[in-house]
């Protein structure tokens, strides 16, 4: 079956078998559901009380930014491994919906954007969203996250899906029973990705290769290509610097990131080329580097797969380079980097512990100096 993704704009564990019949109000008893109950049925309809299995339609949901999307790409992959004739759905955001564009594994891509005035709180918005959306009748939904989320359950509640999976607290939650299919959030510490798929084995899901991947097109590798070409330089030969961050406490500034591209070219050959979103345009002056400004991700992506490695804070745009098979050299902020960091690609890193501008500029280039020779065989 191919499975072509058509995007839309909508309105612009504790494991249990599966099968047979599903009856969706008595699933979660005594885990705080009397109080709240009534008024989420009233705000947003009722759940519908049963659905086919194997299920015939599925609705997943992944909301924020890239770098959840692209942790979320092998947990997709297995649910279409898993139910190849189903037709089956994302809910994305606005920032992370781009990367699902040409991704063959889903039918339709959803985009969830707030209203306007009253509207912008998502609790309001969600009652006018999720009329269209009620109306597709889905069997399954899996609210895919790192953990329990309220308003991700309450999203997943208003879609009015008979089975609905997803992190509730350990302890509980006045909101566990917006899944009756609810998985215990682990204590332990692992991979974001590691994370999510703990939901597909909740569901006994059979395992599948992680693959982080989403493919480029024709024309993002002539971007890629011709901005090379515009500064002179060749594949693999160069370091490209993501000056973007999503968080104020994530950027470095301008002067130290051009004193490390000095350094680089000076001491192993690679010169930088930075790059960022429009709005980074002032950064990248104040470099003094060759820069680019990538109009979109897949752009991005195209220069990523070209570079030697990738230098940038932490954020969706290292995960990025997991999905391009590049390496990345990455300064953190307060992430742990055990479970954020780039998969499947070599990976070293500086942390602060508090802001990205308090990391000094000689333990960055000890470690590259470390971390450089252990790339010589790395072909992606």
């Amino acid at each position: 079956m191919s499975h072509a993704a058509t995007t839309t704009s909508a309105m612009r564990t504790r494991r249990r078998p599966m099968g047979g019949d599903y009856h969706s109000q008595d699933e979660s008893p005594g885990r705080g559901m009397k109080p709240l109950a009534p008024l989420l049925a009233t705000a947003y309809g009722r759940l519908r009380e049963a659905g086919d299995w194997p299920p015939r339609k599925i609705l997943l949901i992944r909301r924020n930014g890239i770098g959840d999307m692209i942790c979320a790409l092998p947990l997709v992959r297995r649910v279409r491994a898993a139910f190849p004739a189903a037709r089956i759905d994302l809910l994305a955001s606005e920032r992370n919906a781009p990367i699902l564009e040409r991704l063959a594994l889903l039918d339709r891509v959803l985009v969830y954007r707030r209203g306007s005035g009253l509207l912008r709180n998502h609790y309001f918005n969600l009652r006018r969203f999720m009329r269209p959306l009620r109306d597709e009748r889905y069997d399954l939904v899996v609210a895919i996250a790192g953990g329990f989320s309220k308003l991700l359950a309450v999203i997943t509640y208003a879609t009015g899906i008979p089975r609905r999976i997803g992190f509730v607290p350990a302890a509980g939650h006045a909101l566990d029973f917006c899944f009756n299919v609810p998985v215990a959030q682990p204590a332990s510490r692992e991979h974001q990705i590691e994370r999510c798929l703990r939901l597909a084995e909740a569901l006994g899901l059979p395992p599948v290769p992680i693959e982080v991947g989403f493919p480029v097109g024709g024309d993002d590798e002539r971007y890629a290509r011709g901005t090379m070409a515009a500064h002179g330089l060749h594949d693999r030969a160069f370091v490209l610097y993501n000056v973007s961050s999503s968080r104020p406490e994530s950027s470095w500034p301008a002067a130290a990131i051009a004193h490390v591209a000095a350094a680089l070219e000076r001491r192993h050959g690679l010169p930088t080329l930075a790059c960022g979103l429009p709005q980074d345009a002032p950064t990248l002056r104040a470099t003094g580097l060759p820069h680019a400004v990538t109009p979109g991700v897949h752009q991005y992506a195209a220069l990523v797969r070209e570079s030697r490695f990738l230098m940038c804070s932490d954020g969706g745009a290292m995960h990025v380079a997991a999905a391009m098979k590049t390496p990345a050299f990455v300064l953190f902020a307060t992430a742990d980097p055990q479970v954020w960091r780039p998969w499947g690609v070599p990976f070293a890193y500086v942390r602060s512990g508090s802001r990205v501008a308090d990391i000094a500029l000689e333990p960055v280039l000890e470690r590259l100096a470390q971390w450089l020779p252990t790339l010589k065989d790395w072909s992606g």
